[in-house]
């Protein structure tokens, strides 16, 4: 299946979580299972790092509403990937405080002590259990509308 991005053309004005993942099956997954439990939460998606901070850069610099999460795979496609754009967002003036959730298929602790030394809210092991999106939902926003 041949990789495209899931990035909205401009920035919304709507609440919105960001979906950082470069395979498009799990992006797939992901927007389904956020329009879920999320409704009225716009997921929005980015195949790398580099479309993610462009979304980014781009709802700053037209003023719209930035997204109140961010979902992060940790192999974009190389574990270092996902660390270097966690590095950004937290150095990042503006994007610093928007809680970022890995989502990993690493079982590997050295994976999980590093994202959270890197400013990662969560950790989350793929596949992503029931009981998990509590703990996504409990890092929202109190903004973010709820179902």
């Amino acid at each position: 299946m041949k990789n495209r991005s899931f990035l909205l053309p401009s920035a919304i004005d709507q609440p919105s979580v960001l979906v950082v993942e470069d395979k498009v099956d799990e992006q797939l997954i992901l927007h389904y299972i956020l329009r879920q439990q999320l409704q009225g939460v716009l997921p929005v998606g980015a195949t790398s790092g580099q479309q993610a901070l462009t979304y980014l850069r781009n709802c700053y610099t037209h003023q719209h509403t930035l997204p109140g999460l961010i979902l992060l795979d940790l192999y974009l496609p190389r574990r270092d990937d996902g660390w270097k754009l966690l590095r950004k967002l937290r150095a990042h003036p503006t994007y610093h405080s928007i809680p970022v959730v890995i989502i990993s298929a690493s079982t590997d602790t050295n994976d999980q002590e590093q994202s959270y030394h890197w400013g990662a809210a969560l950790f989350i092991t793929k596949p992503i259990r029931p009981q998990a999106w509590q703990e996504i939902l409990r890092i929202l926003p109190h903004q973010m509308p709820i179902s």
